[in-house]
């Protein structure tokens, strides 16, 4: 029966795709839907390959797995597929997780998937390379799929999660997702798996980033297959840096729970000597640094700042995707933690001296009180507390346009646009501010160091088998661990 209804929902989904770019559900369906999706499409999610010519692929396989591979096609039918087999790595649950690189990719082209476990295929899935020339991408934060008690949460937080992208593609092509962290609220595997469950879902590219609630288990580990994934000194037990490069934007994804300033800076300076002539530089992690929205976090997030602010601008991001106050604002460009030109709503700023930080409100759950936001901040909501925003960000050579939505109404809720002329220069930091970056970014390191301990403390009370040397030292490629 099982089998009957996934079947049916399947091909129900499929009508409708072909008829509107649609996915969505009521919540009885989408109940039905996660009850009955197959064993083998369990956790298949697309993520960054190194450039736009790859993608990887994870999902979770049978402990006895042998082999796993994903085929690629241009026809829906599979024809003529490629296969591109893969490892798996043991998961602390015993069963394993399979991961996949595809290669070779063109831009513009869309093609069909299966992920195949010793023979075995999942459903077809489809997804489309960006275009050579523009591409756009979904920027969310704070998901926050929550397991609790009572399952009737997961499966209401993981539908308003597919509601949102699936209404987010009608604003846009959307090539990627980019989610700045706590994809999950305790960090567990039926968390990921119910964000990643619907079809729209994996039809996308999810860059995803490590929050403070995916710290709460280990499942952040098996779950991800990120490109160029660094560690120098000493990360998170669960994952590192990394980054990739799609058209002229060189994209870092960046850790914000280490507090490591050597290794991100180690991680930043590789990115940038690898794509030089990247035009634009984009960051996206967890913590929240300039809004100052809410007040008993402003002596943590000065900290971070100490840290964060000299790398920022030492590379010359142009923008910052960030999240974990739960509150939207958009800073003014700052350089060396000091505006340098105005941001307005529906507004173009030329040639910006900095940095713009952005923060978006977090999918499922809104605050409620009022926010402190600093000076520094252009944009922000002060009214209507509860709503849920989402960000579409568009992509091209000259400019990076982010238009943010109203999620109950569809509306645009505000816009503004970065663009560089073909004379743009970027500012070089000083030697002082440079030197005061490297000592804060040694200390942070040290920091980062000891307070490992207590991240291995915390997840050995929660019941996880954790290694200590893995814990502090951050075994996060799963080194050591058994491999097909």
């Amino acid at each position: 029966m099982k089998k009957i209804l996934s079947v049916f929902l399947a091909a129900l989904l499929l009508a409708v795709s072909l008829a509107a770019p649609s996915f969505a559900m009521t919540q009885t369906e989408w109940d039905a839907y996660l009850s009955s999706e197959a064993d083998a499409d369990d956790g298949i999610i697309i993520q960054p390959g190194a450039d736009g010519t790859q993608k990887n692929f994870s999902w979770y396989a049978p402990a006895e797995t042998e082999q796993v591979a994903v085929l690629l096609s241009t026809s829906p039918d599979l024809a003529g597929a490629r296969a591109f087999p893969g490892k798996t790595i043991r998961t602390y649950q015993g069963d394993k997780a399979a991961k996949v690189t595809v290669t070779d990719l063109r831009p513009g082209v869309t093609y069909y998937y299966a992920c195949q476990t010793d023979g075995v295929n999942s459903d077809v899935y489809s997804f489309s390379t960006a275009a050579a020339d523009r591409f756009s991408a979904l920027y969310v934060t704070d998901i926050h799929v929550s397991e609790t008690e009572d399952p009737a949460e997961l499966s209401r937080t993981a539908l308003k999660f597919n509601e949102v992208v699936t209404q987010a593609q009608t604003k846009a092509d959307l090539s990627y997702i980019l989610s700045a962290g706590d994809q999950a609220s305790s960090g567990l595997r039926s968390e990921y798996v119910a964000m990643t469950a619907g079809q729209a879902q994996k039809s996308l590219t999810f860059a995803l980033t490590m929050g403070n609630h995916d710290r709460k288990g280990v499942d952040y580990k098996y779950f991800k297959n990120l490109p160029n994934e660094s560690v120098k000194f000493v990360s998170d037990y669960q994952t590192g840096d990394y980054w990739f490069a799609q058209n002229d934007v060189l994209f870092l994804f960046l850790d914000s729970n280490s507090g490591s300033g050597a290794d991100h800076r180690a991680a930043m300076k590789a990115a940038v000597r690898s794509h030089p002539n990247a035009r634009w530089r984009v960051a996206v992690m967890h913590h929240d640094l300039y809004s100052s929205a809410i007040p008993h976090r402003e002596s943590e997030t000065k900290l971070m700042r100490l840290l964060w602010s000299p790398l920022f601008d030492e590379f010359n991001i142009d923008l910052a995707l960030l999240g974990h106050s739960h509150y939207y604002s958009v800073t003014n460009v700052l350089y060396n933690g000091k505006g340098t030109m105005a941001v307005e709503n529906g507004g173009t700023v030329t040639n910006a001296p900095g940095t713009v930080y952005m923060v978006s409100t977090s999918l499922t759950r809104p605050r409620g009180e009022e926010p402190a936001f600093s000076d520094k901040v252009a944009i922000g909501l002060t009214e209507d507390l509860t709503r849920t925003l989402y960000n579409i960000v568009d992509f091209s050579k000259n400019a990076i346009t982010v238009r943010t939505y109203d999620f109950g109404t569809g509306e645009l809720f505000a816009s503004y646009t970065l663009e560089k002329t073909d004379d743009f220069s970027p500012k070089t930091i000083n030697l002082f501010r440079k030197i005061m970056g490297f000592i804060s970014a040694a200390i942070g390191t040290v920091y980062a160091w000891f307070n490992n301990f207590h991240v291995y403390s915390n997840l050995k009370e929660k019941g996880y088998d954790v290694d200590l040397m893995d814990a502090v030292n951050n075994n996060f490629l799963s080194e050591g661990e058994t491999v097909c």
